[in-house]
């Protein structure tokens, strides 16, 4: 099915759910809207104003410059959970990419997943994408080649845009939908399909196949020169838009919260900043262009970790859509946690269990059952704009408390409710902010039941009283 046919059936599809509440495919779970209030929260809730007064200290800086350094670092190094595409090279292990591309084939065609039309994926699927990703292709050896990212792009699993459904019609969850990478993100190049449209490319965050048109490519040393730029910018709006000329008028894309753009040397002028961006020529090679940004989207450099700043950065995105692996340009639960973070320099890695490895571990739980723990570990040491609260699948950031229920703020799908034989479950499909008792009663339990994990993005042993001088001021 080509793309435009399936963003016209996508449509059709959901134009029926907001009517009927059905599912696509009849005998199926039923779905429902869920309230503009979520249930257990009120409008002032829906403010970064409402939390922040009450926090016992939104402008104590949580990490400085070189803590935040050193917490990358200890991501990248010792727990191995994001990349540093700089040091991907200059040579990667042939073997290690051969069973790295093999394993999705292997792992997927144990599992019954469905086409569009809500056919059952067959065998012949899959000999056509191993014949695709040219595994016989890949040397002992691979001579790393490096580029940018030129244009907001899907990252999937297979070389291909065509979906493939764990349940039939259910459009928003595309399982070879990997992860999205935006516009300016530095990948190293492994490996190209048989038909060359598509590239392997590793990310600072994940790997995966991306459009061999999205990406140009260019020398290691061009690209450590645009990577180690002492000033830059970083984008704090949820969509910044790029445009080519200092009108603001010639439009190139936008880019995502938290994304870095070396800054050009030319000064701003009329409210707008000067950035490079990367442009692909016809033989796919870099070539860096000057980009135009409002300057009420950017930071110049990155903005000071406190719990004001987290607090107010996600509520700038509170009612975003939600988008499974960065779908149709939006963001999942991780990839939410990731762009605000990212406002203060803070990669955190691409999957929620992975972001519940990093930082400082309060407590995890062993099941998913009821614990009377929780509630203790979250008021005496959960923070307010720091504390990350992970589900089996799922990860949210903790607000605070209010008449003693905790709250968080996270991009959800949707919630159950108790109803009668089976949950009802209520379709959000946004950045919302909940209490973690929301799904009380239901067969999977409440939010809070579910959190197998909390712990504090911070560093162990950072004094958190830093005057963090080394950042640029804030807006």
């Amino acid at each position: 099915m080509s793309k435009k046919n399936l963003i016209k059936s996508s449509i059709i599809i959901l134009f029926l759910f907001s009517f009927c509440g059905c599912a696509a495919n009849s005998g199926q779970r039923q779905y429902f809207s869920a309230p503009s209030v979520i249930p257990g929260t009120s409008r002032q809730m829906k403010t970064a104003g409402f939390w922040i007064a009450k926090h016992p200290y939104p402008d104590k800086i949580i990490l400085g410059r070189e803590g935040i350094d050193n917490f990358n670092k200890h991501v990248q190094s010792e727990l191995r959970l994001i990349v540093d595409v700089r040091k991907v090279g200059p040579l990667f292990s042939g073997k290690e990419l051969f069973a790295t591309l093999k394993s999705p084939i292997a792992s997927l065609k144990k599992r019954v997943l469905f086409e569009v039309n809500g056919d059952i994926v067959a065998d012949s699927f899959y000999r056509a994408q191993e014949k695709q990703i040219d595994l016989e292709a890949i040397p002992e050896d691979i001579k790393v080649t490096y580029g940018f990212i030129t244009h907001y792009a899907d990252q999937r699993v297979f070389p291909t845009e065509e979906p493939l459904f764990a349940k039939p019609g259910d459009i928003d969850f595309d399982e070879l939908q990997n992860s999205s990478l935006d516009v300016g993100t530095p990948v190293a190049v492994l490996h190209r399909s048989i038909d060359g449209k598509w590239i392997y490319v590793v990310g600072p965050t994940s790997s995966g196949w991306v459009k061999a048109e999205e990406v140009a490519v260019c020398p290691y040393e061009e690209l450590m020169d645009l990577m180690n730029k002492r000033e830059f910018a970083v984008i704090i709006s949820p969509k910044a838009d790029i445009f080519l000329n200092e009108g603001l008028t010639q439009y190139y894309d936008y880019a995502k919260m938290g994304s870095v753009f070396p800054l050009e040397e030319k000064p701003a002028v009329s409210g707008v900043t000067h950035v490079i961006i990367p442009q692909r020529l016809e033989n796919g090679k870099l070539l860096s262009k000057i980009g135009y940004i409002s300057q009420k989207d950017i930071n110049i450099g990155n903005l000071i970790y406190t719990p004001r700043t987290i607090i107010e950065q996600a509520f700038k995105m509170l009612n975003s859509p939600y988008g499974w692996g960065g779908m149709y340009g939006e963001q999942d639960c991780s990839n939410f946690l990731q762009e605000v973070f990212a406002t203060v320099g803070i990669i955190l890695p691409r999957n929620s269990s992975a972001q519940a490895k990093v930082g400082v571990c309060l407590a995890r739980f062993n099941d998913t059952s009821p614990d009377s723990r929780k509630p203790g570990v979250l008021k005496s040491k959960g923070i307010g704009g720091v504390t990350l609260l992970q589900m089996k699948g799922h990860i949210m950031l903790f607000l605070g408390m209010f008449d003693d229920k905790p709250y968080a703020i996270h991009a959800s799908w949707a919630y159950r409710e108790p109803g009668q034989g089976e949950d009802k479950v209520r379709v959000m499909n946004r950045v919302v902010v909940t209490d973690l008792f929301l799904g009380e009663g239901s067969k999977k339990g409440s939010l809070l039941d579910r959190v197998v994990a909390i712990c504090n993005l911070e560093g162990e042993n950072e004094d958190r009283a830093s005057s963090g001088e080394d950042f640029q001021d804030q807006k």
